[in-house]
């Protein structure tokens, strides 16, 4: 097999679907179940998984990409908003005219490949039709709007078209009640769909229309282990012709947070401190030093950029009235429970999830001296879920229910590792 002429960009790819580093993480059978669900006539797929996990990058495995009609949910403020969306993907048309004069019709409706159940942006050619009678007469046009869920039906049922509805979770709750009935509709009709959305928000759909539930193929994709993030890096070394210490490969996957687009992006920004680019002539053993893997990690921390919510969340809310308590900490700083807070998350051993006994011992670990009041560390992580839905609406990068912290984005945990801000706000 040749493949002496790999580039860096060809193996590790952070921010497109791999090919060389593919891992389809067999004992899961995600491929497979995908696949088969997508067999099941009048079946809704629901996909969840938390942000960066692969959700997309699965989908695109499975399905051709041409076949994908992609909608994103933030943004959608009605349910037409949905449909109006996949014709657009398809350039359908989403209105059309008639005009008429004294004896005579001019049927002026031109539809752009006009084949039914054909998305029209495939067929690349024009169906048009008019009869014209001429007449002195005056005339008039009328102009019909077109579009929605029926328009959906007619151009893509039981075809092999496919609308994946991403971030389903971005839609409002009094929405989603609509659109949940009109899906049941759709796939009532012939028209395959698959929902993506986070862990705790995967039944969303099913709740959205409880006529749904028989009817939804649920699929979790979970956060990845470290054994398959390292198949990532394996895999993508193996490939450039370099050897590197397995152990070293695990800090790196245990840095990844359970995403592979993050690990994607740690093993690229160590080939570019290698200055490793292409494939080597040969297998050659490769030494890396602990600076420059924490260079590495350093250097994505920068692909992560979290500075303005770390400081929002460091700050907590505006003060009123009585000073908030000072603490002091293992790393020789001082501050009050939101410092605490983020300490104790960037504390090891790495998690993205913590139920509030977690947190407690993790805070009592990083404290010092005197440790923040149970009262004052649940007040904490709810106007850290506050600041978090404010600065970034729908896409909270840590969500606390009054039993667990989530931390929605493995990036925003990933920052809060890797880069200096923490310590640049203890100082500030």
């Amino acid at each position: 097999m040749e493949q002496e002429h790999f580039s860096l960009k060809e193996v590790f790819t952070p921010n497109s679907t791999p090919s060389i580093t593919y891992v389809d993480r067999g004992d899961l059978n995600l491929e497979s179940r995908l696949r088969d669900s997508c067999e099941l006539d009048k079946m809704v797929i629901s996909i969840s998984g938390p942000s960066k996990s692969g959700k997309t990058v699965l989908i695109n495995k499975v399905i051709d990409e041409e076949q994908i009609i992609r909608v994103i949910g933030a943004g959608i403020r009605e349910a037409d908003d949905l449909w109006n969306r996949v014709l657009q993907w398809m350039g359908s048309p989403t209105s059309s005219t008639i005009s008429q004069s004294s004896g005579s019709q001019i049927a002026g409706s031109v539809r752009v490949g006009g084949e039914a159940g054909i998305p029209l942006v495939t067929k690349g050619k024009t169906d048009a039709s008019a009869s014209m009678h001429k007449n002195n007469a005056t005339s008039s046009s009328r102009t019909f709007n077109e579009g929605g869920l029926t328009q959906v039906i007619k151009e893509i049922a039981d075809s092999d078209f496919l609308i994946f509805l991403d971030d389903f979770h971005y839609i409002s709750e009094e929405l989603r009640e609509e659109i949940g009935k009109q899906i049941k509709v759709a796939s009532d009709n012939g028209v395959k769909m698959i929902t993506a959305s986070v862990p705790h928000r995967a039944d969303d759909v099913v709740r959205s229309n409880s006529e749904l539930r028989g009817r939804v193929a649920a699929i979790d994709i979970a956060y990845w282990n470290t054994e398959h993030l390292l198949m990532i890096a394996t895999q993508g070394f193996a490939a450039l012709n370099a050897s590197v210490d397995p152990a070293l490969l695990s800090k790196m996957a245990n840095e990844a947070m359970g995403s592979p687009q993050l690990m994607q992006t740690i093993c690229y920004n160590l080939c570019l401190v290698l200055d490793l680019r292409t494939r080597l002539e040969a297998l050659t053993e490769v030494d890396v030093s602990e600076e420059q893997l924490s260079d590495a990690l350093t250097r994505t921390s920068e692909f992560t950029d979290f500075s303005k919510m770390l400081s929002v969340l460091h700050s907590g809310p505006k003060k009123r009235g009585q000073e908030r308590k000072e603490h002091d900490f293992i790393d020789s700083t001082q501050g009050d429970v939101y410092r605490a807070v983020l300490l104790a998350i960037k504390a090891n051993p790495i998690a993205t999830s913590f139920s509030y006994d977690e947190i407690t011992q993790r805070v009592k670990k990083i404290c010092t001296g005197d440790t923040p009041s149970g009262s004052s560390l649940t007040s904490c992580l709810a106007q850290m879920h506050a600041l978090s839905e404010d600065l970034q609406p729908g896409k909270p990068v840590l969500a606390w229910d009054e039993d667990t912290l989530d931390i929605a984005d493995p990036y925003f945990a990933f920052f809060l590792r890797q880069s200096e801000n923490l310590n640049k706000l203890a100082n500030s």
